[in-house]
C-alpha cells in the first residue's frame, strides 16, 4: 500500500498520512511531481501510458505521487528511474512551477539530459511507449487528443517558462 503525507491548502502539513485509493477528507491535499526530461535539441521525453490506466495510450511527462517521507525532488529522482531508468541527481532538478488542483499540489521539474531511447527502460505496467516530442509535435499531440488532458494543460500553462530556467 502506497501511502502519502497530507498537507492543507496552503501545503502545511497536517501530520498525517493517506493510503493511495481512499476518498479524501475536505481540505486535504497530497503532493506529486512531474519530470519533464529536456534534451539539447529542446525536444520532451514523452511516455504512453498503458492502456489498463486512467489516460490509457495517452501520451504524458515522467511522475507520480510522493510518498510519505518524501520531498517532491525525491520522488521525482525515483519516479524518473523506475519509470524510464534515467538515474538523476536531485541537484540536476530544476524547479519549473507548482500546480495546484482539486486535492493535490503538483511540483514540476525539468531535467536537460540527452539520452538514447534505446537506452530506456519503461515500467512495464505504467507506460509501454517512449519518444522524443518538439513543443510543435506535444501541441498537435494536445489539440489531437493524443496526449493526456491534464498533463497537456499544465505544459499549455508552463511551457513558456522553461526558456527562463
Amino acid at each position: 500500500m502506497e501511502y502519502w503525507d497530507l498537507y492543507d491548502a496552503e501545503r502545511k502539513p497536517l501530520g498525517r498520512t493517506h493510503a493511495r485509493g481512499t476518498a479524501f477528507e475536505e481540505g486535504e491535499y497530497y503532493v506529486c511531481c512531474e519530470v519533464w526530461v529536456m534534451n539539447s535539441a529542446g525536444a520532451f521525453l514523452t511516455t504512453k501510458r498503458h492502456p489498463a490506466l486512467k489516460a490509457g495510450n495517452q501520451w504524458e511527462f515522467v511522475g507520480g505521487g510522493t510518498a510519505a517521507g518524501e520531498t517532491t525532488k525525491q520522488s521525482a529522482v525515483r519516479e524518473l528511474l523506475e519509470e524510464t531508468a534515467i538515474k538523476a541527481e536531485e541537484s540536476e532538478l530544476t524547479f519549473l512551477a507548482t500546480y495546484q488542483k482539486k486535492n493535490y499540489f503538483l511540483d514540476i521539474y525539468i531535467l536537460h539530459r540527452d539520452v538514447a531511447l534505446e537506452d530506456i527502460v519503461l515500467q512495464e505496467e505504467e507506460a509501454v511507449d517512449v519518444k522524443w516530442a518538439t513543443d510543435a509535435e506535444i501541441r498537435r499531440m494536445i489539440a489531437n487528443g493524443e496526449f493526456a488532458h491534464s498533463v497537456g494543460k499544465r505544459y499549455e500553462l508552463f511551457a513558456e517558462k522553461i526558456a527562463k530556467v
